[in-house]
């Protein structure tokens, strides 16, 4: 009975540690990369690459408008300064700019104002510069001109300043300028006969404020001009 005990415990046991050899698993192999992740490494290498070039390219895109808005402010202010150059350069020499100047070029004066004669019905009422036909007639101010035909002026010009003084150019041949806005000493006209007039002559006549004539000679001297 002993033995069949001891039997028994046997079978027990063998019984038990092929159970156990059953269920313990089996030892898992070693894991090696797998080509999928190498794949995946490279292309995240590749992104990564992808990401700092076009970040580089960014960076010098942004050099460039920079670069480029540096210049056009560089520019906007040379202009800027050009422009105030010119605008001081063309204040300076209109302050310089002489406001008066002579009606013609040549020296010498005729008839007088205020002198009697058979050609006036009462007196001269301007100062004659006898000069041949066609000489150059000029603004003696800066005003705006108008032209037009008088029966005894014959052609004539008057510039009205900015005061309101008119300065009449008279027996013209031609104007040059019909209407508009002169500078002092620029061009108007021609000198001539026209009218009630005894030879090429320029007749002036100056009209303070549109009114009376008064004497052109005393008034271009208050001015600092003298044709005599």
């Amino acid at each position: 009975m002993a033995i069949t005990a001891a039997a028994a415990v046997s079978v027990s046991v063998d019984d038990q540690d092929e159970k156990a050899t059953q269920a313990a698993p089996d030892m898992a192999p070693a894991i090696e990369p797998s080509a999928a992740n190498g794949k995946l490494d490279a292309q995240l290498a590749g992104v990564t690459r992808g990401a700092d070039d076009f970040a580089d390219r960014a960076s010098r895109t942004q050099q460039r408008i920079d670069l480029k808005q540096r210049q056009l402010r560089e520019q906007r202010r040379r202009k800027a300064a050009e422009a105030a150059h010119r605008k001081a350069e063309a204040t300076r020499k209109e302050a310089l700019r002489p406001k008066f100047a002579l009606p013609v070029a040549q020296r010498g004066v005729g008839e007088l104002f205020g002198a009697a004669g058979s050609m006036w019905s009462s007196r001269h009422t301007g100062l004659d510069f006898p000069v041949p036909m066609n000489t150059p007639v000029m603004a003696v101010t800066d005003g705006t001109v108008e032209a037009k035909w008088n029966p005894f002026y014959g052609n004539m010009v008057i510039v009205t300043a900015p005061d309101g003084t008119e300065t009449w150019y008279c027996h013209l041949a031609s104007a040059k300028i019909r209407a508009g806005h002169v500078k002092a000493g620029e061009v108007i006209a021609y000198a001539g006969s026209s009218g009630n007039s005894s030879g090429p002559h320029l007749h002036l006549e100056v009209h303070p404020g549109g009114g009376d004539a008064i004497d052109p000679l005393a008034w271009l001297r208050s001015h600092g001009l003298d044709p005599t």
